[in-house]
């Protein structure tokens, strides 16, 4: 089985990208581009409007936030993209980002306000993962696939509920993009059949 490149050059594009200080206000995705406000027409054609839209991934705010979304990406981006294959890897990928970046607009009350992070293409992962029965490395054993599982799931209730109910402006969890990841996880979860391979086995009861 072939070694996960998309994933291992996707992390590669995250770090470097941190390491030379890619400046955030070139790639952040800013929904007012896209949706526009009562003062900007949108969406704009521009090349910030695009660049932002899938470069966004590639920029984080700090070590912790950087580290955090690696590990998870390396853990579970090398498990999906064995599973899945390459291409449709980063399709996958993709997806979540677009649609975690338009989810975050959409429900964004301040659409001015940047989003930055690879966290809505890692939840797009989680999603497809919840299709999935790995057939290679330590997931292979069902108690630790259920327990990645249950894990998701948890986070996607925990999700749902910040999405729902947004914390205060003051609380630091008013930081977190739940709009984004409600999106990258609802793109995973579509697509998660889609993508897996023919003839690999399906989850059972996705659980």
């Amino acid at each position: 089985m072939a070694p996960p490149y998309a994933n291992r050059a996707l992390i590669l594009a995250c770090v470097l990208a941190f390491v030379f200080r890619l400046p955030p206000e070139s790639f952040a995705f800013v929904p007012a581009y896209f949706f526009g406000t009562v003062e900007l027409a949108g969406p704009l054609p521009t090349a910030a409007l695009w660049r932002g839209l899938f470069g966004h991934v590639l920029i984080h705010g700090d070590i912790v936030h950087l580290a955090s979304n690696m590990l998870v990406l390396w853990l579970l981006g090398d498990v999906v993209e064995r599973e899945v294959g390459h291409v449709r890897y980063l399709l996958l990928f993709l997806a979540g980002t677009v649609a975690g970046a338009l989810t975050e607009g959409l429900l964004a009350a301040d659409r001015m306000a940047p989003l930055i992070g690879a966290s809505a293409a890692i939840c797009a992962l989680m999603g497809a993962f919840l299709w999935l029965r790995p057939t290679c490395g330590l997931l292979t054993r069902r108690w630790l696939r259920r327990m990645v599982q249950g894990v998701i799931v948890v986070f996607a209730l925990l999700n749902a509920a910040m999405t729902l109910m947004p914390p205060a402006d003051v609380s630091p969890l008013a930081e977190v993009g739940w709009g984004a990841h409600a999106g990258g996880l609802a793109a995973g979860l579509l697509l998660g059949p889609l993508v897996r391979r023919r003839g690999r086995a399906v989850a059972a009861g996705i659980a």
